[in-house]
């Protein structure tokens, strides 16, 4: 297993996964990572990495799992060793990230997030402990004053006591009678001691104690004796602040030896988080979508990439195997993809026993193998003076002392590397044997033998790297069901080989070899005009539907058309309507005028306006003309003509819902409307 690790590269994948981690425990733990073969493990990694992507693809939730490795600095506080400064400080990073990992992931739904969210309520908060480290410790090196009362009342007497030295050391750089002694007007210090520069040739001039001297010997470093006793007094401080310093880590120390245990599951529960989420963020990075699993060996990958060529140049292929047939046999030319979809299968096998995510498709299908064994690519081996067919027959002789039903068997160039009628009954008998186990086995080969053995094997299925039929160059693209050829005579050709010499090779492969090769380039062209074929029909049918949407979209464009001209004539009746009614209602009033004070002209008058009222009438009649036809009570029934008020159109009824809409026909427009919107047209 170890070594199909390798030669599928899952290390490099995973170096991936642990570039996204932010603990170096979490990139350890993922480095060291292997493939379970127990589905139920498998599903349990694949849950908790869709439970971080939820987190981070739905709710934003990107918790930062930076920590320090502070388990030799717990081991020590357990034993009240006293921790440093910048120990502490890495215990209470820890307890911060710790806080906020905690609240940062239980704000997600925990029936979405059952596993993460449960880790997360295990975490142990402490943040008085903290709080007081951060605010009592600068860095590394350097204690706040605030860490006590006790520290910032000496280092107060240590900058007085400070000053006073200073003081009476300018003293002697600054009086004449020394000036020609001092090296230097400068104040230093050698061993937590004030002194002066002193000329060498001066030295019994001020009286004091010698403490250094410089390279060149030309000048020492005096303390004057008027301030040794000052010195004194300055070094028992810096001792009390020493003193009171440690004291102050011990204290810590004490804290943190009491919650020890507690501070481990914290860190623990942190990178295990930690890892993860790099399986999340590395799945959201390329793209990847969850695997469906199994444990019966059906492989079925859709569209997958290979995570280790670049996203530019890399092409998406499908592959299967263990439903239809547990043998799958790749043939074609070399460089066209097969060693890489063959390596593509076994690595996301691997990837998935790992909890990853798989760059394809979403519906693509792994099982959970017992074993995967790979032999893959050049392995001759120098120092055991092995040929290139002798490490490929120890490889193929430690996988068939190995595998089982259970397994997935991956070998690239079966039987390569000898004689090839040798290499071929070979790769054949090989075959059969892993047929017959019931193991499954991705294998690519050259040989035509295993191509005529696969026509001839129930169980067993052709694959082939699809190619330009012009250029003869790959596609990388992986045809199922078909076999391909090596295509060689043709590429030499191509790349202007001369002609004889190629007519003279084709000569010497046979009769049966090129009928055999024949036909199965008659395959793949049959193969190729029917894909063009379905690519034609294909592109019909879409232009076909494109246009009747286009057209439902236009006959719904007309209809609310419709609606909205109707409308707008409805309310240009009413308009009128309302106008006529208010010149009939100004005509009364007049009549009823001339009744109230008749006269000799009022009969003319009246005349004239019932003359008035006749051509209102009159001219309604002439624009309402049809407009509301003579209507029925009663339900109407097929063949019936309604009346639809809300167009103001009549309709001929096709058919009567169950509950009671009907179906009606407005010219060529069929549409359905409630029975309370339509009334029975007289006939």
């Amino acid at each position: 297993m170890e070594k199909s690790i390798k030669s599928l590269e899952l290390d490099k994948i995973l170096a991936q996964v642990a570039a996204c981690a932010g603990s170096e425990k979490g990139k350890a733990e993922i480095l060291s990572s292997f493939p379970s073969s127990e589905i139920s493990a498998v599903q349990a990694l694949q849950n908790e990495t869709a439970e971080a992507y939820y987190a981070m693809n739905s709710c934003n939730c990107f918790p930062s799992f930076e920590v320090d490795d502070v388990t030799d600095c717990i081991v020590r506080a357990k034993k009240l060793s006293m921790l440093t400064m910048g120990e502490l400080l890495k215990i209470s990073r820890l307890l911060r990230f710790a806080k906020n990992v905690r609240a940062s992931i239980l704000k997600l739904d925990p029936k979405k997030a059952p596993v993460i969210t449960s880790a997360a309520n295990k975490i142990f908060l402490q943040n008085h402990l903290s709080e007081d480290i951060d605010r009592s410790i600068f860095s590394e090196t350097e204690m706040n004053d605030c860490a006590s009362d006790k520290l910032a009342s000496i280092r107060r007497e240590i900058k007085r006591n400070g000053e006073r030295l200073r003081a009476k050391l300018n003293s002697y750089v600054s009086t004449p009678d020394y000036q020609k002694a001092i090296q230097d007007n400068v104040v230093t210090m050698r061993g937590d001691r004030y002194v002066i520069p002193v000329k060498r040739e001066f030295k019994g001039q001020i009286p004091g104690l010698v403490h250094d001297r410089s390279a060149s010997g030309a000048t020492l470093y005096v303390e004057p004796m008027a301030i040794v006793e000052m010195n004194n007094e300055l070094k028992m401080l810096l001792a009390d602040e020493k003193n009171e310093i440690d004291r102050i880590l011990h204290e810590f120390t004490a804290r943190i030896s009491v919650i020890a245990d507690e501070l481990v599951s914290d860190y623990e529960i942190i990178t295990s988080l930690d890892v993860i989420f790099a399986r999340a963020l590395y799945a959201i990075n390329t793209h990847s979508s969850a695997p469906i699993l199994n444990d019966r060996g059906f492989v079925s990958i859709k569209k997958g990439r290979h995570p280790l060529i670049p996203k530019e140049k890399v092409v998406p292929v499908s592959v299967r195997v263990g439903k239809e047939f547990n043998v799958l046999l790749i043939t074609g030319p070399n460089t066209g993809g097969k060693t890489v979809s063959l390596k593509l299968v076994g690595l996301f096998v691997l990837m998935t026993e790992c909890g990853l995510w798989l760059p394809a498709e979403e519906e693509s299908e792994i099982s959970v193998f017992r074993n995967v064994f790979c032999d893959v690519g050049d392995e001759q081996s120098i120092e055991q003076s092995l040929s290139t067919f002798s490490s490929h027959v120890k490889n193929l002789v430690e996988i068939m002392d190995s595998y089982d039903r259970d397994s997935l068997i991956l070998l690239d160039e079966l039987g390569a590397g000898t004689d090839p009628d040798e290499g071929a009954a070979l790769a054949v008998c090989i075959t059969e044997k892993i047929r017959e186990s019931g193991a499954k086995a991705i294998i690519t080969t050259h040989y035509g033998k295993l191509k005529e053995y696969s026509y001839a094997t129930e169980g067993v299925e052709n694959a082939s790297m699809d190619f330009n039929p012009e250029t003869y160059e790959p596609t990388f693209h992986l045809i199922i069901g078909v076999p391909g050829t090596s295509n060689a005579l043709e590429i030499a050709e191509r790349l202007g080989l001369d002609r004889e010499i190629i007519e003279k090779a084709r000569a010497s492969l046979g009769s049966e070899r090129v009928n055999f090769d024949s036909v199965l380039q008659s395959a793949e062209q049959a193969r190729r005009a029917a894909e063009k074929e379905k690519d034609l029909e294909k592109k019909i049918t879409q232009e076909l539907a494109e246009e009747k949407a286009a057209l439902k979209e236009e006959r719904n464009r007309l209809f609310v058309q419709r609606e909205k001209l109707a409308s707008q004539a409805k309310a240009e009746v009413k308009r009128k309507v309302a106008d006529a009614l208010e010149e009939v209602n100004e005509i009364l009033a007049e009549l009823k005028k001339l009744l109230d004070e008749p006269e000799q002209r009022s009969y003319f008058e009246a005349a004239k306006l019932r003359k008035r009222i006749e051509e209102i009438a009159d001219r309604d009649d002439e624009e309402d003309e049809d407009v509301i036809p003579d209507l029925v009570g009663g339900v109407a029934s097929v063949g019936d003509e309604v009346y639809i008020k809300k167009i103001g159109k009549i309709a001929l009824v096709t058919d009567v819902k169950r509950n009671g809409d009907y179906v009606v026909k407005i010219g060529n427009f069929t549409t359905t409307v409630k029975q309370s919107g339509a009334q029975k047209v007289k006939k």
